[in-house]
């Protein structure tokens, strides 16, 4: 049986006053990589393997340019965001 798994972004969060104080450009803002709204389809069938590409092309909406958003044709998911969201992935992929 073959699964698919769909990701949809429904918040982004930005923590001023963490990012001041630690990250190396205290002004960088929001991440730029997503946007509310965005939605993945991860599927393993027929040849396509989006979980071993880091979700690279499992971009099916985008809220903001395809080529500027992980998940897209040019970009992966990010390491952090991709360590929190790849067991479940893995896991709906696998029927669980």
């Amino acid at each position: 049986m073959l699964h698919k798994v769909k990701v949809t972004g429904i918040d982004k969060k930005l923590y001023p006053e963490l990012q001041e104080a630690y990250c190396m450009d205290p002004k960088s803002g929001a991440c730029p990589c997503y946007n509310v709204g965005d939605t993945f389809i991860f599927e393993r069938a027929a040849g396509k393997d989006d979980f071993w590409h880091m979700g690279l092309s499992a971009l099916v909406k985008a809220e903001g340019n395809p080529d500027e958003v992980a998940g897209g044709p040019k970009m992966p998911f990010r390491s952090e965001a991709w360590d929190a969201i790849s067991r479940y992935i893995y896991t709906g992929l696998q029927g669980g």
